[in-house]
């Protein structure tokens, strides 16, 4: 059970952190940032931050994404996540890296649930989900997922507008949409020092999306972003090297601000992680 929970708990911290965090904030837009003049690219970073800001604004968003997490692999998912009420759905299949196999994680009130096949419900006793709260502190000890589930998405595209060299790079077609592709690199280090861009998102919003990265150990960030009809974001990619190795994610955007309806799983099916941890106490005296 120990081993599962360490599996499950790393592949869905990972995957909060590298994509969630810094992928749900790309489906965004509408704001407004007066572009400074004769900066050559005053067009490019307005229509940007216009995206940056109303996803700044955004309750829930569904998302598929593909790519590479720092020590993990390769991964494919789909993931649906809401702010108000908190609540995760995540499917994601691992290969190539330390932890192999499909995963699930729902994220229900404070409870988180993590999900496995194969080995994993051997380890369970046939059961096919492990439960823990996600104010126990041995939750977040184990994997520190209270702290990934609090991650703020939208933060992470206003990095973008922040590039000194924000480009338009073409229009191209993305799953059936007429989208302009825009792109730019940041140095994580330098925007600690940086101004923030007047934008929906508060200061400390900002601080804190810079500071994940630090912890990630990335030091340049490669964005680009596909913004399609009413300054909507169809496809977002971050790219970097981070201390565990290549990060690099793509993202593809279908539902926005739709209602995210997650179920826990069935108490039957389920392993309750504080209630083991009491009875081994008990068993210790």
């Amino acid at each position: 059970m120990t081993h599962f929970f360490r599996t499950s708990s790393r592949l869905a911290g990972a995957v909060l952190t590298g994509a969630v965090l810094c992928s749900t904030a790309a489906c965004t837009a509408s704001g407004d940032r007066p572009a400074a003049s004769g900066s050559i690219n005053a067009a490019p970073v307005a229509a940007v931050q216009k995206a940056v800001d109303k996803g700044a604004r955004l309750n829930s968003v569904s998302y598929r994404l593909s790519g590479r997490v720092p020590g993990q692999g390769t991964i494919d998912g789909k993931v649906s996540f809401s702010m108000r009420p908190r609540a995760i759905d995540m499917r994601m299949k691992a290969s190539g890296g330390k932890e192999e196999g499909e995963f699930s994680m729902r994220l229900v009130g404070d409870a988180v649930y993590l999900g496995g096949a194969g080995k994993a419900t051997t380890a369970l006793d046939g059961k096919h989900w492990i439960k823990f709260a996600m104010k126990n502190k041995g939750a977040s000890a184990l994997g520190g997922m209270e702290q990934q589930a609090d991650q703020d998405p939208a933060a992470q595209a206003s990095l973008l507008p922040q590039s000194d060299d924000v480009k338009k790079v073409g229009e191209e077609i993305v799953d059936g949409v007429r989208t302009s592709h825009y792109a730019g690199v940041v140095e994580v280090a330098e925007l600690l020092n940086k101004p923030g861009i007047k934008t929906a998102l508060g200061a400390e919003r900002r601080k804190k999306v810079i500071e994940q990265y630090r912890q990630l150990g990335v030091s340049k960030l490669t964005l680009d972003m596909w913004v399609g009809p009413g300054d909507r974001t169809v496809k977002f990619r971050e790219r970097a090297q981070a201390a565990q190795g290549p990060l690099d994610m793509t993202i593809r955007f279908f539902d926005v601000n739709k209602p995210v309806r997650v179920q826990a799983p069935p108490a039957s099916d389920t392993v309750d992680l504080e209630q083991k941890l009491k009875e081994a106490g008990k068993r210790l005296g």
